[in-house]
């Protein structure tokens, strides 16, 4: 049986980006955290992983369709949310919000962002999950900082270049019962080769993770977040390399889960933001060069509140 997984979390919104703001976001880019907690984790249960903190997460998103949790999403940038297409059939645009991940979502004062624009990959296939990948333009912008960051992208194709792979959602735990909070599990990427055995109807813009013995896996409610890495060179940056689509079953032996490969779609990100006169851009191979440690990135932080007074 197919798993369709939609969902999660997190951001505060600001009318306008403040000068302060624009100084602080060239310091403070994409895929960086200002705390850096320990990669051990006791991998319980998403499917079987544990409760996660929103703020080793500053990219996580939650997609809302009339107040209701649907899907999870990553920021791309202050005015962009990446997530999957399949979330969507039969939604209504003008219902649908983008909130921060903590919290009741019957909270009075949640803030909550309306959607601009959906745009659906227009080679979406609903039977196949082909092409799941949908870009949400908001109607004011993610106000960034310390507590929410963008995601990087890359280029980078070879799974021997990533390391520390992890998956999160407010999605389901097992195949039948339902989570209340924040989870992340850690996951191991699987070669395209080895997949293509196990899961039918696997594309080439697809990408396998999970654990060959399972266990481990996003579920129902974790669609459109994302399956984040770092690369074996470098721990300080998180670079986002698939989205939560589809899979068989969930966390089941030799069933891994399958995601949305985003180096294939890098132009498509980049034409449809330029088309909707707010374009995005990624690096080459994603990052930044300017690096600051987790302590320099709140001290300036606190200079911008003691500006703002």
């Amino acid at each position: 049986m197919l798993k369709l997984l939609p969902s999660q979390p997190a951001l505060t919104v600001g009318p306008w980006v403040s000068p302060l703001t624009s100084f602080f976001l060239l310091l403070v880019r994409c895929g960086r955290r200002i705390r850096n907690s320990s990669e051990k984790s006791d991998t319980s249960a998403i499917i079987g992983g544990v409760p996660a903190d929103i703020i080793d997460f500053p990219w996580l998103v939650r997609i809302l369709d009339k107040g209701k949790h649907l899907c999870g999403g990553s920021i791309l940038s202050e005015w962009w949310i990446l997530t999957a297409s399949h979330c969507f059939k039969h939604r209504n645009q003008s219902t649908l919000e983008v909130t921060d991940g903590e919290g009741n979502l019957d909270t009075e004062n949640l803030m909550k962002i309306k959607v601009d624009k959906l745009i659906t990959h227009r080679d979406f296939d609903s039977w196949f999950f082909t092409d799941d990948i949908a870009l949400l333009l908001l109607k004011s912008p993610v106000n960034l900082g310390v507590h929410k960051v963008p995601i990087c992208l890359s280029e980078v194709t070879d799974m021997k270049r990533w390391r520390n792979c992890w998956v999160t959602g407010w999605g389901i735990t097992s195949e039948q019962s339902a989570g209340a909070v924040l989870r992340k599990v850690k996951i191991q990427l699987i070669d395209w080769e080895t997949c293509s055995y196990m899961v039918p109807m696997l594309t080439k813009n697809m990408l396998c993770a999970g654990s060959l013995r399972g266990g481990k896996d996003a579920c129902q409610g974790d669609s459109g977040g994302p399956l984040v890495c770092q690369k074996t060179t470098n721990k300080s940056i998180w670079y986002q390399l698939g989205i939560v689509s589809w899979g068989v079953g969930c966390g089941q032996e030799k069933r891994p889960g399958v995601y949305t490969k985003m180096s294939s779609y890098l132009l498509w990100i980049e034409k449809e933001t330029a088309r909707s006169q707010r374009p995005y851009k990624h690096e080459p191979d994603s990052g930044y060069s300017l690096l600051l440690s987790p302590w320099a990135i709140l001290l300036l932080y606190f200079v911008m509140l003691l500006l703002r007074l």
